[in-house]
């Protein structure tokens, strides 16, 4: 069986919305016995709901355990480690950290923060962050996004603007649990998850994440400007459907 992992949003959809020829083409690969990792940026949804969307959007059934988000990989990091872990992100992460560890409101009593994406971040809980980093607290982001895709012409600011700031504030770089950083490539290699393709739009996550597991990157240039070259990609194609038309005859 081949495997291939493809990123979601700006690759299958845009928002809630199929990007055309995307639903035959992912059919197609399942017909021609290919198995398919979920590999998203993602932070702000479990893996429940996101294979939700992809049974909704698809009408295929997903398997639970192919969709790999950051907090799955946090999850996995966190595992055996009993760490009070502090958020900046929104509620729904909170609770989400809150089941797997020991997620606190004090700075001060923490061996973790966890840096998460809001709409209105407030400067002033960043500052504070920021003076417990330098004070010692280990600190890492859910990704490094600086804008995520809600249509063809439409984005949003992304987590990489706040772990931006941090770093800036902190002149310290920090470990990501995205496809932008080797934790997320950790999973799938001490996982023995191997794939033949990675498939995505931006060079930055997608392509990055595709060079640190040994795999073929595959660029669709189908939602983002990169400002990384795109030369750095195996092969480019306009979308999803010219990428498997190429390797399903």
């Amino acid at each position: 069986m081949k495997t291939l992992a493809t990123d979601l949003d700006g690759t299958l959809y845009l928002d809630n919305i199929l990007i055309p020829g995307v639903k035959e083409s992912y059919q197609l690969l399942l017909a021609n016995n290919y198995y398919i990792y979920h590999a998203t940026n993602n932070s702000s949804q479990s893996r429940q709901i996101i294979a939700s969307k992809l049974e909704r959007l698809l009408q295929v059934d997903i398997d639970l355990s192919s969709v790999i988000t950051p907090l799955v990989v946090l999850e996995d990091y966190l595992k055996g480690k009993n760490y009070s872990v502090y958020v900046f992100g929104s509620d729904e992460i909170k609770q989400y950290i809150s089941n797997i560890s020991n997620l606190v409101t004090n700075l001060e009593t923490a061996d973790l923060v966890i840096l998460g994406r809001v709409d209105f971040p407030n400067e002033d809980e960043l500052d504070e962050i920021a003076k417990g980093i330098n004070s010692g607290i280990a600190a890492a982001t859910l990704n490094k996004d600086l804008t995520y895709p809600v249509s063809p012409t439409e984005f949003k600011p992304g987590n990489g603007q706040i772990a931006r700031y941090i770093e800036s504030a902190t002149r310290k770089t920090l470990d990501s649990f995205g496809k932008d950083g080797m934790l997320f490539s950790d999973y799938f290699i001490n996982k023995g998850i191997q794939i033949d393709y990675m498939i995505g739009d931006r060079v930055d996550t997608d392509i990055v994440f595709a060079k640190n597991i040994n795999t073929t990157s595959i660029l669709v240039n189908s939602s983002i400007e990169n400002h990384m070259p795109i030369s750095l990609a195996d092969e480019v194609f306009d979308t999803f459907n010219e990428f498997v038309s190429s390797i399903v005859k």
